[in-house]
């Protein structure tokens, strides 16, 4: 089983798990109205470092001041220190692997950058945030939207059942900025109040900073776990392949995660369900469509915006380090800001620190691109029922050493079971489909992504609304598809995508601070905003060819076939119901497109 052996939060609030507990606990909150916030013309409320007590912790840990690092990286690397000093592991060895969470990472270098000009990218920071403590491995950013922080903890298991390292060191951090409030901003998303989750008056979300980190690691034997151990029982992610800024009204996505983490599971010891809520209009009521659908609209319902605001790619981290810290309380945590309840369906919203003798409970999260994710997560103590149907599967062919042999053994069954069904490459000069070229790029060409729509016969009018790297995306996943005979207008759960880049969504990343650069070219655009994240190219596929499956972007400093190929049989040995993963490597970078996609398909026997 995958369990935590350390954590830690630091934020505006406090700066330990511990400290920010007790300070959910008597309702304080750092959230605070600001006129002008990064010079924006537009008011909001935000919660946000206070930068001497960030360097002071940074200071405490490095002698030689703080200068090198940046905000985003200084957070980051408190919060993984205290978790792995709770831990007490050596997280120099090559058993340890960091995965970082984060959704923007240092994009405010874009304005300004005193540093490498590598340092905006995001495997960058991993890779700073890893040196730091030595660590030899190559670690893996997970972009993925608002999810990130609990993708971030999925992935975590699955390297560490399918991966053969012993530890991971899961870090979710974000720090605002004029680029990221100025595109809430654009999308009239954020409330100039205190937000006020699954309230009938709610009007926005508020955005916050944080580092939160967690340590798992793996084990078959419960039995002499310490009592308030923290168990990943299960974990789920799925695409409602309706939308890419906007909630399935239905909760498609959201339920199927739900349904998918508590098949197996006796829920009588569920305590509560610690939802996304971010008091936006739809966000809230599309939760309570799937709590509802799900059968769970008794359990208790809380949301932990109101204390933090939205902390992005830190969120997932966060709110299930203080959903733990509650059980072990037996607390049911408060919804501040919350006076009426109010959403499409009724929800047993937590409006008062209440008592709970459970034992587990749900982490629920959504974000664009149409990604959702479910964790299931549990408080050992000696007294539980013993592990539910669902986790004996999981576990079942794992060793209890966990040794590389063992996982090498696994992996290669998962391969035999799946076979690469076709492949397309994009470069700057072609297109090459099954080995074979399959459009080569004119002499007069000027725009290389529109010739190859055309080109390709491809017709939907949506893909010129689109950025560079969702054009080079759809248009590879097009191209693989072309002979595949599938139901396109039919959602398939049995379908995943996972991909994966150098430069996240940069690209239209310095197209959208070309609209906020000054008072005088201020501009802010909503339908540029919502690219500047890398997983929404994922979306737009899954949108296109109605793939409900898990879909998720990961971050590495190069393209490594090896590397690729790992992960994707570590994504199906995973998730034993996809018979269908369009894995590859998707960058567009100042004008280089690189192009890699393969169509993984399960071996009828």
């Amino acid at each position: 089983m995958i369990y935590s052996i350390g954590d830690s939060i630091i934020s505006p609030l406090a700066m330990t798990s511990h400290g920010n507990f007790e300070a959910v606990l008597r309702g304080e909150s750092r959230l605070q109205y600001y006129e002008h916030a990064f010079g924006l013309p537009e008011p909001s409320f935000l919660s946000l470092f206070e930068e001497e007590r960030l360097d002071q912790a940074f200071s405490a840990l490095w002698d030689c001041g703080t200068a090198g690092y940046t905000r985003m990286e200084k957070a980051a690397i408190v919060a993984a220190s205290q978790a792995i000093g709770e831990a007490n592991i050596a997280a120099d060895r090559d058993n340890v692997v960091f995965i970082l969470s984060t959704t923007k990472g240092n994009v405010d270098l874009l304005e300004d950058n005193p540093y490498e000009p590598e340092r905006v990218y995001l495997w960058r920071s991993a890779q700073l945030i890893a040196e730091f403590f030595d660590n030899p491995n190559t670690p893996v950013v997970v972009s993925n939207a608002c999810i990130s922080g609990c993708a971030a903890q999925i992935t975590a298991a699955n390297l560490l059942r399918h991966g053969g390292y012993k530890y991971a060191v899961v870090v979710g951090a974000e720090t605002l900025s004029k680029f990221i409030v100025s595109g809430f901003q654009s999308f009239k998303a954020l409330s100039k109040e205190r937000c006020q989750p699954f309230d009938t008056n709610r009007c926005g979300l508020n955005l916050g900073e944080a580092a939160a980190a967690i340590v798992y690691t793996i084990d078959d034997d419960d039995i002499a776990l310490p009592d308030n151990t923290l168990i990943l029982r299960a974990g789920a992610i799925n695409n409602d392949a309706n939308h890419i800024s906007g909630p399935s009204r239905t909760g498609e996505g959201l339920l199927r995660s739900i349904r998918k983490v508590t098949d197996g599971h006796d829920l009588s010891r569920l305590a509560f369900i610690n939802a996304h809520g971010t008091a936006t209009l739809y966000n809230d009521d599309m939760e309570s469509v799937a709590v509802n659908r799900a059968g769970l609209q008794d359990t208790p319902v809380n949301s932990l915006k109101g204390y933090f605001g939205h902390t992005l790619g830190a969120a997932g981290v966060l709110e299930t380090i203080l959903s733990h810290q509650a059980l072990k309380h037996h607390t049911i945590l408060r919804t501040l800001g919350t006076e009426q309840p109010g959403t499409v369906q009724s929800l047993n919203v937590s409006l008062q620190n209440q008592p709970t003798d459970g034992n587990t409970f749900l982490k629920l999260i959504s974000g664009f691109g149409g990604s959702n994710a479910a964790l299931l997560m549990e408080n050992h103590t000696h007294t539980n029922e013993p592990s539910s149907v669902v986790e004996t599967r999981l576990i079942a062919s794992e060793s209890k050493t966990n040794e590389p042999s063992t996982v090498e053994t696994r992996l290669i069954a998962s391969l035999q079971e799946h076979h690469i069904a076709s492949t397309c490459q994009i470069t700057d000069n072609a297109v090459i489909l099954n080995g074979e070229t399959f459009i080569t790029r004119g002499v007069q060409c000027e725009n290389w992504l529109a010739d190859i729509y055309h080109a390709s016969g491809m017709q939907y009018p949506k893909f010129f609304k689109m950025d560079n790297l969702c054009k080079a995306g759809i248009l590879a996943a097009e191209i693989l598809l072309r002979d595949v005979d599938f139901d396109r207008e039919q959602v398939k759960e049995d379908w995943g995508i996972l991909l994966m880049n150098q430069a996240s969504s940069l690209d239209d990343d310095r197209h959208y601070q070309t609209t906020i650069r000054d008072a005088g070219n201020y501009y802010p655009s909503p339908a540029i905003f919502v690219y500047t994240l890398a997983n929404i190219v994922t979306g737009e596929i899954a949108i296109r060819h109605k793939i409900g499956g898990e879909t998720s972007f990961l971050i590495f400093p190069d393209f490594a076939p090896e590397r690729l190929e790992r992960i994707a049989v570590q994504t199906l040995a995973a998730n034993p119901e996809l018979k269908h993963l369009i894995c590859g490597w998707v960058d567009y970078d100042e004008g280089r497109c690189d192009v890699r996609m393969f169509l993984y398909q399960l071996v009828e026997s």
